[in-house]
């Protein structure tokens, strides 16, 4: 078990907790004195995971042209240009 003052752990706070979450159990000393225990919760939560689209842009504008039928008629294509493009730039990608 990890033992750390305080003031260490204000000044890399974002470290033992990676280290707890890892697994690892830090003790938390105030002068010399124990005070608390940083540990990982039970199970380790999950991430979420997005998949990137498919398809172009172009590709998508040729399929819904392709596909005219009555459930994609409401659909507009800018729509769904405009709901990749928000997701491109939620994962941090360029357009």
């Amino acid at each position: 078990m990890l033992e750390v003052n305080i003031s260490e752990l204000k000044a890399r706070l974002s470290h033992y907790v990676r280290l707890a979450e890892n697994g690892e159990e830090v003790l938390v000393k105030d002068r010399d004195r124990p005070v608390a225990r940083l540990a990982r919760v039970s199970g380790r939560p999950s991430r979420m995971e997005t998949i990137p689209p498919r398809i172009s842009l172009k590709e998508l504008d040729e399929w819904v042209a392709a596909n005219p039928g009555p459930r994609f008629r409401r659909i507009k294509s800018k729509d769904l240009k405009d709901a990749i493009r928000w997701n491109k730039q939620d994962l941090g990608e360029k357009k």
